[in-house]
């Protein structure tokens, strides 16, 4: 006798986040060419195949399509690479750096 899960809903979750999720739920998460060297790790799911709340067997699998929105996410900081080490720097310190380096 085969052993039956329920697929979950994974549209607008992480890719990475659906894919643990459906590992929880004893799913495989696949994207639309299973064949692809892109794991399904990247991105929001906007579809999935079979549907949420489908009953498949354990381990059997969910195709997922993604969408690859870059967003206004992202680490944006240091805004300028800061000088070398050895460089003087390119503002004056401020009144209590200057502090600092009085004699």
């Amino acid at each position: 006798m085969a052993d039956f899960v329920v697929v979950p809903d994974f549209c607008g979750s992480q890719a990475l986040n659906a894919w643990l999720a459906g590992h929880d739920a004893g799913v495989l998460l696949q994207g639309p060419n299973p064949d692809s060297p892109q794991p399904v790790m990247d991105g929001v799911v906007v579809a999935q195949k079979p549907p949420p709340g489908s009953r498949i067997e354990r381990w059997g699998a969910v195709t997922v399509w993604t969408r690859h929105d870059p967003g206004e996410g992202g680490v944006r900081e240091p805004r300028r690479p800061s000088a070398p080490l050895g460089t003087p720097a390119a503002e004056p310190p401020g009144e209590d750096q200057a502090a600092t380096r009085a004699p």
